[in-house]
This record gives structure tokens, sequence and C-alpha cells, in this order.
């Protein structure tokens, strides 16, 4: 068996607005006859393709949390596994919630369904049928054939200080392979907790973010949002997210070996400001750096 793993960033956009050239957040992890799908951004099957990887070849997904940036294509991928005939398990991982959303999913299925192709007699594959869902939570350990998964709690919903307190989870995940080890830190702020399940890891795969420009672009396009609504979200992008300062000081008190960076909002990765933060970045942490496109493969 090959046992090298790859990680394919599929998508490297972040946040609400769709962008030209970027897809929404979900990657590929492949490790031997494993192929993960991680995070399931709008644009993500039509990514797999391109990443030569087919979505009827994924059998298993991770999701790392419920924003819908994270999970627009999750539909997608169930109806079209039923419209070509699908009979193998697809398991879904993810926080508390994900059975909410999948039990959902599989129930908007049921037109579609019972449409068919318009053949009488013959029925389709139901996606209730082939998706079984579990969900996760920090100190769980998930075998998916040599792949073992771990997670924890990040800072994308709440502060340190008030992890346990929420139901909801946006969770940090790490993938020990026969060869390799990646983290995927998730939509989150700076975290003790991610450091420490990223310790020694090879990849670290993280999100940047450019809080300042973000809010620059939030105001430009909401001109009458009320001024209350804008400082609710610049709370949210400064103490939810990372600055390249921040990626890089978590990747070197992890003891990472090599980073890359994901989750660019608009306007973020052009000629002028990718630079800058790839300089920010390499002043705290001394080991490769990438700014990744999509379909980078690490």
């Amino acid at each position: 068996m090959d046992h090298s793993t790859t990680f394919v960033t599929l998508g490297t956009a972040g946040g609400p607005i769709l962008q030209p050239g970027r897809s929404q957040p979900a990657h590929l992890l492949k490790a031997g006859d494993q192929a993960i799908l991680i995070d399931c951004g709008e644009g993500a099957l039509g990514q797999l393709t391109r990443a030569e990887g087919p979505f009827r070849d994924i059998h298993t997904v991770v999701l790392s949390h419920h924003h819908f940036d994270h999970i627009g294509s999750l539909f997608a991928l169930l109806g079209l596994n039923m419209m070509t005939q699908r009979n193998q398990p697809l398991r879904i991982f993810g926080p508390t919630g994900t059975a909410r959303i999948v039990a959902g999913l599989t129930d908007a299925c049921d037109v579609p369904n019972e449409i068919g192709f318009g053949v009488p007699g013959q029925t389709l594959p139901h996606a209730r049928d082939f998706v079984e869902v579990r969900e996760i939570n920090p100190g769980d350990t998930v075998e998916i054939g040599e792949v073992t998964l771990t997670c924890c709690e990040n800072t994308h919903y709440r502060g340190e200080a008030d992890h346990g307190s929420g139901w909801y989870l946006s969770l940090s995940l790490r993938f020990d392979t026969p060869d390799r080890s990646v983290v995927f830190t998730g939509d989150t702020g700076p975290c003790k907790a991610v450091e420490g399940l990223a310790q020694g890891v090879d990849l670290l795969v993280g999100e940047l973010m450019d809080v300042d420009l973000t809010m620059t672009r939030v105001r430009e396009a909401n001109p009458q949002m009320p001024e209350a609504r804008i400082r609710m979200i610049g709370a949210h992008l400064a103490d939810h997210h990372l600055s390249p300062e921040q990626l890089g000081d978590m990747a070197r008190r992890a003891g990472a070996k090599e980073l890359v960076a994901v989750h660019f909002s608009p306007g973020m990765m052009t000629p002028a400001r990718a630079p800058e933060y790839l300089a920010r970045i390499e002043a705290v942490f001394d080991g490769p750096v990438h700014l990744s496109e999509d379909l980078g493969r690490y």
C-alpha cells in the first residue's frame, strides 16, 4: 500500500463573499487508500474533480465547524451521490450539530429522490441509506483506516476561558498517518489548545486574516450598516481569527515543521499585499511558509 500522504488545498477563500479564482474552504487529505474531505465549502466538488479526486471516491468527510462557507456543498455531495447510485457508506464527522444539519439535508433529498429519472419502476438509493454521521468532541480519537483523527476546541466561537460552556463547537483537527502528521486549524484565534494539538506536527494548515483590510471592505460594501454591527463584526474578526504574526507564533510554539496559510478574505492575496503577509509570518516562524492557492499540494 502507498503510505505517502498529500494535503490538497481545494478552497483557500474565507468568509461569505465568493471570490473569482478561489473556492470556499475545503481540503483533501490523501493517505494510502483514504481520501478524506475536510470541510465542504461552495465549489468543493468541482475542485475535487480538478484535483483528480472524483467526489464518489470520498468515503469520509470531517467538518471543523458549521459556518456556511465551510459546509455549503454538503447538499450537492449527498444529492449527486444519490443520483449516481452510491451503494457505499459516506461517513460524516463533525462537532455537535452535524447530525441535525445532515438530517435536514437528507430530508431535502426526498423530492429529487421521488422524481428519479422518470423511468417507471426505477428507484434511486436515498441519501439516508448511505450516510453515516458521528459527532465528535475534544478528546475523541477516530480511526479512519490507517489515519488517526484527534481534535480540540478552538477560539472561533468563544475564548479559551469559556471552553466547554457552549453547545456548539468549532474544532481544530489533527490527522496522523503512517508517514506524516497534519493539523488543520479551521477558523480560530490564538489558542493554547490548538498549539498543544499541533505539537511537533509535520504540516500545519492555518487560517490567515487581515482585519483592517476586511473591515475597510465591509464598511465600503455596507454604508448603511449600523455602527454597533460594524463593531461586532470587527470584534469577531480580531478575536476569532489569526493575524500573520499570530499564525506564525502558533506554528513556532507548536514546533511545526512547515506552515500553509489559507482562508483568505477578498483582496488579501494581491501581488502587493501577499509578500507583506509572508514577511510578517517569517519574522516569527523560521520554517517553510506557503500562502496557498487553490489546488496547492503539500
